[in-house]
């Protein structure tokens, strides 16, 4: 799951759209590459294997959009009105090396679009969209999609937080063999996001299950469901909420084809007592869709 949230007045300038800018490049590279058979069916031809492993020199386009709806309000007060904020990337996806436990790409982005509705986010849609353009990120996945290393195509290492969220969003495979109808479970950390860095500390408890397979068996249906939550952390942020979703994973490629999620959070910022002021709800809803463009 790739998760790109514009934060609103609680973003830090340059240097968290840097990161913002890393988490989109990498998150469309890696969630673009999840899956491959890498065994035979079990002798009852109903276990399947999926693992990363593509084939070197292959070249993914990916395009990524998502909206994302941010509502406020104060504990007693009316709603106030929600910000809206609308990415589209278009990546390409280089295979450089693929050995037994680990694939190398370069992920490059090609183009970047990014609308906000809030006066303060216009700006740094602005600035966001102009730090993607050109990225160019260097990604070492193991077989189950995790994240084992990132740099930028200097060499240089890509701040901690955006190597953690991709840590998180790709490692989803089974590490088993799975028949249609079976499920597998995961737990995963949600980026940091939204205007009080909401997901710092929660988990999605997601739940993945085989739904089909293709005629001939070359393309396998995967949905996916989750549920979200935290203790309250030491600034008084305490998170629930849900995630479902479907993908369709290219087994002889040895990547995602398509992939649709909504996730919606719920979140309650405590100030300290004497304070003076009341607790604020924040309700975030991400939906995006990621698909891949065959130009073999």
């Amino acid at each position: 799951m790739n998760v790109v949230v514009i934060g609103r007045r609680g973003t830090n300038g340059p240097r968290r759209l840097r990161s913002l800018a890393a988490r989109v490049a990498l998150g469309c590279g890696a969630l673009s590459m999840l899956a491959r058979t890498g065994a035979a069916q079990t002798a009852s031809g109903v276990g399947i294997l999926l693992r990363l492993h593509p084939r070197v020199g292959d070249t993914l386009h990916t395009r990524l959009d998502q909206l994302t709806e941010i509502a406020t309000q104060r504990s007693g007060g009316a709603p106030a009105s929600p910000m809206m904020s609308k990415v589209t990337v278009l990546t390409r996806t280089i295979v450089r090396a693929s050995r037994q436990a680990t694939t190398t790409v370069l992920t490059v982005v090609d183009s970047a679009e990014v609308r906000s509705s809030d006066m303060h986010g216009a700006a740094m849609s602005a600035q966001a969209e102009k730090l993607l353009r050109g990225q160019r990120l260097i990604v070492q996945l193991a077989e189950d999609g995790s994240v084992k290393s990132a740099t930028d195509a200097s060499g240089g290492a890509v701040p901690r937080d955006v190597a953690d969220a991709m840590a998180a969003m790709p490692a989803v495979l089974p590490r088993r063999a799975v028949a249609v109808g079976e499920r597998w479970h995961r737990e995963m950390p949600l980026p940091r996001a939204g205007p009080i860095g909401a997901g710092a500390n929660a988990q999605v408890r997601a739940e993945f299950r085989l739904d089909s397979l293709s005629a001939e068996g070359d393309v396998a249906f995967v949905s996916m469901r989750g549920q979200i939550a935290s203790d309250a952390d030491a600034r008084g942020v305490e998170m629930s909420g849900s995630m479902t979703g479907a993908m369709q994973i290219d087994r002889e490629r040895g990547w995602m084809t398509d992939s649709f999620f909504t996730l919606l959070i719920h979140s309650v910022f405590s100030p300290p007592s004497g304070a003076g002021t009341q607790p604020m709800k924040f309700v975030t809803k991400i939906t995006q869709r990621l698909r891949t463009m065959d130009k073999r």
